[in-house]
């Protein structure tokens, strides 16, 4: 089953087209890593595919569920506010730059959504958080504020908010940009834990080890197209010179 359908997407920021062109469909458990150099629309796709952004033309689908379809010019139209947002819960997203409430405590940040999105009470929602706390290894951390954590702590606490909801899927905009080697390596076992109980994800990153490891696909973006998409092993042993060469900056 498809948890995510994107159809013939396009966006444009005034003159700048960004995303040109692009098709793409996740299922149930499957883990997709977008690779490609700066510019070529890798986050843009995070942003519209969870609707911080609108898509110019396009179809976006969850579930069966249309969120935004084509009208009869070939505009997307999106669902009543009601259904997007009954739809923003079927996924999450952890951003690079961990976007947490600093005047929140860390269990606070994780119990907010819950409550106030899916109206949980307030019992429940900081049980599922310290629960979370627990498994991502942060739980004598709960009431601490985000100015009194690592980044990697931070990071951590930005997925336990986005698991928070429960969501069907995850998305990872470069999970580890701002962090440095040592701490990227604790957000990519916490990555990995979750590819291991089959959380579906989408991780746009330049972890290119991590995403030949970790991925049952791999697209790589250039342009606001998909210049090429397949396994692993496809990917890593392309023939294409300019896939090659990208990879090759990062793995050596």
């Amino acid at each position: 089953m498809n948890i995510l359908e994107i159809n013939h997407m396009k966006k444009a920021f005034g003159d700048l087209q960004v995303i040109k062109d692009i098709s793409l469909s996740v299922k149930e458990g499957e883990v997709l890593s977008i690779i490609g150099p700066s510019g070529s629309g890798k986050s843009t796709i995070l942003r519209c595919a969870t609707m911080l952004e609108k898509m110019d033309s396009g179809e976006l689908i969850y579930l069966g569920e249309a969120a935004a379809r084509n009208n009869g010019e070939g505009k997307s139209v999106y669902s009543s506010k009601k259904d997007l947002k009954r739809m923003h819960q079927y996924f999450g997203l952890v951003f690079q730059n961990f976007n947490l409430f600093p005047h929140y405590s860390v269990l606070k940040n994780i119990m907010d959504a819950p409550m106030a999105v899916s109206k949980i009470g307030k019992e429940e929602a900081e049980e599922r958080a310290m629960s979370l706390l627990k498994k991502l290894g942060l739980e004598e951390k709960a009431k601490a504020y985000p100015c009194q954590l690592s980044g990697g702590q931070q990071q951590r606490v930005s997925i336990a908010r986005a698991l928070a909801l429960q969501p069907k899927m995850l998305f990872f905009d470069e999970p580890t940009s701002a962090l440095d080697p040592e701490l990227t390596g604790e957000i990519l076992k916490v990555i990995k834990e979750l590819a291991k109980e089959k959380m579906t994800m989408i991780i746009v990153t330049h972890e290119m080890q991590f995403a030949r490891e970790l991925s049952d696909r791999i697209i790589f973006m250039e342009n606001g197209v998909i210049q090429e998409e397949g396994s692993p092993e496809q990917i890593f042993a392309t023939d294409n010179a300019r896939i090659k060469e990208f990879i090759g900056k990062f793995v050596g």
